[in-house]
């Protein structure tokens, strides 16, 4: 009698012990492999904003470092020459990440406008010696670069990119063209070359045109 209830209580006890490690299998967090995993997956970059913003990101570092001479007329052709190859780079990489056809087209017009525009940049910087520094121009042309700097480290870090690499273009473009508006408004207010001063009239004047384009694209 007393083996019978010594072999039942041990039965007992298993029992429960074997209840008390599942519950404890079944409460353990995720293991430290798997957690691994997800974590990776989830900060795993998405080639859909960072393919398009590299080239954006590469345009204000190297408007950045450039040197100015404080001659409006000399430093806003540098300067938007180096806005107007960067906007180049980013319609390459555009046009691979791209997948609607109204959106593809737009880059083609793009590329060919920014081929005529470095062109002509080009060519009138060549011609001009810096000979009339303005401090008040240097300052403000500083404040627009710094501005579009502030504004690709906030979008890249924010939601307003998304998983659709049509939709992060035209984000990005018109953001783009907003910047290269700021910085001929500024140059206006400062610049003489007449042809710089054309040029900087007509690219507001057709910038604000393709922004208004960009907002009417289905979001």
């Amino acid at each position: 009698m007393k083996t019978l209830l010594h072999q039942a209580t041990i039965f007992f006890v298993g029992i429960l012990t074997i209840g008390s490690v599942l519950a404890c299998a079944q409460a353990r967090p995720i293991s430290g492999t798997t957690a691994t995993n997800a974590a990776r997956i989830k900060a795993q970059p998405d080639p859909a904003k960072t393919a398009l913003l590299q080239p954006m990101q590469q345009m204000v570092t190297k408007l950045k470092k450039l040197q100015a001479t404080g001659d409006p007329d000399f430093d806003y052709a540098l300067q938007a020459k180096t806005h107007v190859q960067g906007e180049q780079d980013f319609l390459k990489q555009a046009v691979q990440s791209s997948k609607d056809s109204a959106v593809k087209q737009m880059i083609q017009t793009l590329t060919t406008g920014t081929q005529t525009d470095i062109a002509l940049l080009d060519g009138t910087m060549r011609q001009i010696k810096p000979s009339r520094p303005n401090q008040a121009y240097t300052q403000q042309q500083s404040q627009n670069i710094e501005a579009i700097n502030l504004k690709l480290q906030q979008t890249g870090s924010s939601d307003k990119l998304t998983s659709d690499a049509d939709k992060n273009v035209v984000a990005l473009l018109a953001d783009h063209q907003q910047d290269a508006i700021d910085m001929a408004k500024t140059y206006l207010q400062f610049g003489k070359n007449a042809t710089l001063r054309t040029y900087a009239t007509q690219l507001v004047e057709k910038a604000t045109s393709q922004r208004a384009r960009l907002a009417a694209m289905p979001k």
